[in-house]
């Protein structure tokens, strides 16, 4: 009932605004018109994994390195009119570790409404406003990869896991005269991208952010939603809640998130639904980067990061401790080198990324990046 009618609340809110605010000049460098602004990038790795699979079923698939095609985008977007706009991202990702096949997806697909500063609305399949670092595209990402709890937890949002990414409507703006202040909030189907709903409640996901001081933001972030189909004995019911915080001086950036979300009746050793079992991961990470003043394209990076998968299983704890160094070749085009020492709790439930291994077999790993964006 609670979630009717906020839907409907926010429907009434966003068709009044609509109505009433003066529209938004377009942003500079805006297409307006049906020919579309076309672009992309295209990421490319070495990898090199020093975990133990040797005692694991999934042996079979180790590779100690290889280069991949890790992403590639094609993105077009622009605005008919300089209040509705569009976007349509094609997502190429290539094989992950253990030989899986090259994936081909629709990854974004909107068109967007701008009634105000205030308000922007957004129908389709849409990146979703939850945490700091989950709003990031890889190209503007420091590390490689993404911490481990932002990547487990809010990737896996929508019990399946939809990338950060989900069918629905969304709400965002911003005001800067009250400290700043940025929000955005969508209710989704809550069952991923290129997927169907598979019940007849929605998700609601949001996040809202100030800047109190100068050069420094604050967030908060909360989602809530079911993942059972319909008709089926038992719901699964997910939660998450994060904060966060960053701070910018010239070169310098240092930043820091708080994440953890509650499965009810989903269980963490077999990523399944589970009647009467709750999965109750939580995880952390401090980052501190810095442009060299006398050679501005080369960037430092150290992160510090823990994770914790389950807090009812022991042993389920993964520390990894990232040093990276990025040289910047021209804007968003880059190469970029971090090292992963990773230590993880023995319980099998413990994974990471870029790894088929579990547990205590998790190692450390190598990651050479290069970015292209055209």
């Amino acid at each position: 009932m609670e979630k009717k009618l906020f839907m409907a609340c926010l429907a009434a809110v966003a068709l009044f605004m609509a109505t009433v605010c003066a529209a938004a000049p377009p942003d500079e460098g805006q297409v307006i018109g049906f020919t579309p602004k076309l672009g992309g990038y295209i990421e490319a790795w070495y990898r090199n994994d020093a975990s133990d699979l040797s005692n694991q079923a999934t042996s079979s698939k180790k590779v100690d390195n290889e280069f991949r095609v890790r992403r590639a985008r094609l993105t077009a977007k622009g605005s008919v009119t300089p209040e509705l706009g569009y976007k349509l991202t094609a997502s190429l990702d290539g094989p992950a570790p253990g030989s899986s096949p090259s994936s081909a997806k629709l990854w974004d697909a909107y068109i967007s409404y701008t009634a105000h500063e205030l308000l922007k609305i957004t129908a389709g399949q849409f990146k979703y406003d939850f945490t700091l670092e989950g709003l990031e595209s890889t190209t503007d990402r420091i590390p490689v990869l993404r911490a481990e709890a932002i990547n487990d937890i809010a990737g896996k949002l929508g019990t399946t896991g939809g990338s950060f990414r989900d069918i629905g409507v969304k709400v965002n703006g911003s005001y800067k005269r009250a400290l700043g202040l940025t929000y955005g909030v969508a209710v989704i189907n809550g069952s991923g991208i290129n997927t169907g709903d598979n019940n007849g409640s929605k998700d609601i996901v949001g996040r809202v952010t100030i800047t109190p001081v100068e050069d420094l933001t604050v967030g908060a972030s909360a989602y809530a939603g079911k993942g059972q189909s319909e008709g089926a004995a038992f719901e699964v019911k997910e939660s998450a809640w994060g904060v966060d915080a960053e701070y910018r001086y010239s070169g310098l950036k240092l930043r820091g998130e708080y994440i953890a979300a509650r499965w009810k009746n989903w269980d963490a050793a077999s990523a399944s639904a589970s009647e009467g079992r709750t999965e109750r991961p939580k995880g952390w990470y401090v980052q501190a980067s810095y442009r060299v003043p006398v050679l501005e394209s080369l960037e430092v990076m150290g992160r510090y990061e823990e994770y914790e998968k389950d807090a009812d299983t022991a042993e389920s704890t993964l520390k990894t401790t990232t040093a990276g160094l990025t040289y910047h070749l021209k804007g968003k085009t880059r190469i970029t080198a971090n090292y992963l020492f990773r230590d993880a709790g023995s319980s099998p439930v413990v994974k990471a990324q870029e790894t088929n291994a579990t547990g205590g077999n998790i190692r450390d790993l190598f990651l050479l990046q290069a970015i292209l964006v055209f």
